[in-house]
């Protein structure tokens, strides 16, 4: 089966593709989502990572995030992706950046259990995942049973609903398949049923505007060359998704919130 992300990755790696980056986001980092280097750079502390240390990345794409991290603390990682086409081109990403025997990462799909022992792991990455899980409370689950006690488990989530959204922006928001949006608090009694102590919340809707409002300047920019490339309709699609992801943080209906958690 195709993973519903894996025609966005075909070309991530093309010079257009990485230009489109930096003019979206300012720094290319290889990242598919609405995280910043600069927004990504603070929340590594909080990790506690080292270089004996541990991290799993669930949801890594093509491994933007996580080849920044790993280079970052010199820890030992692995990422798990549903999408074979971002399994390779994390694969080879890593290459590029030396850091192949630092980083394994393999295809899975993140609504069944996670393929690895209990207290594997000292960090857990999500970024803006969580809301394409059928399931975040087995998935919670999972992570706990992954960290080691006093492990850390970041993660963001791009959809938690905090004011009115139509049945219209709603399709138009999930243009590659399966969401789930939440009302503000579900995430937090989730992880607490999982036994993870939530230690820290902030609210990224802003970082969110700008990585939108970048990412549909830059494919303004190269209407010709993006419709040239993946087709009309697909560049239109994209498009309408980034205004309605644009207008609904906006207007403080759907926001995206950073969780810091702890195993218990």
């Amino acid at each position: 089966m195709t993973a519903p992300y894996d025609k966005l990755y075909e070309h991530f790696d093309s010079p257009l593709m990485r230009q489109l980056r930096a003019e979206a986001y300012g720094q290319d980092i290889g990242q598919h989502s609405w995280v910043t280097a600069e927004e990504l750079l603070g929340d590594i502390p909080k990790l506690k990572l080292s270089p004996e240390s541990r991290l799993l990345d669930l949801g890594c794409g093509p491994a933007g995030p996580l080849t920044y991290i790993a280079a970052e603390t010199k820890c030992q990682a692995v990422g798990l992706d549903v999408s074979a086409n971002a399994i390779a081109a994390a694969r080879d990403r890593a290459a590029s950046l030396g850091l192949s025997e630092k980083i394994a990462l393999q295809q899975a799909d993140l609504n069944a259990p996670l393929p690895f022992a209990d207290a594997r792991f000292h960090a857990v990455v999500s970024i803006d995942v969580v809301l394409h899980l059928r399931d975040r409370a087995a998935f919670f689950g999972e992570v706990a049973r992954a960290l080691v006690p006093g492990g850390r488990f970041l993660f963001t989530d791009a959809g938690v609903i905090t004011g009115p959204v139509s049945s219209e922006e709603i399709q138009s928001r999930t243009p590659h398949g399966y969401a789930q949006f939440v009302p503000p608090n579900v995430n937090e009694q989730l992880l607490e049923r999982a036994s993870l102590r939530l230690i820290e919340r902030s609210d990224r809707t802003p970082n969110l505007l700008k990585s939108a409002a970048g990412r549909l300047a830059a494919g303004e920019s190269r209407r010709i060359e993006l419709e040239k490339l993946e087709g009309s309709p697909t560049f239109l699609r994209q498009q309408q998704y980034l205004q309605t992801v644009l207008a609904l943080a906006q207007r403080a209906a759907l926001s995206r919130i950073m969780y810091l958690a702890e195993s218990r």
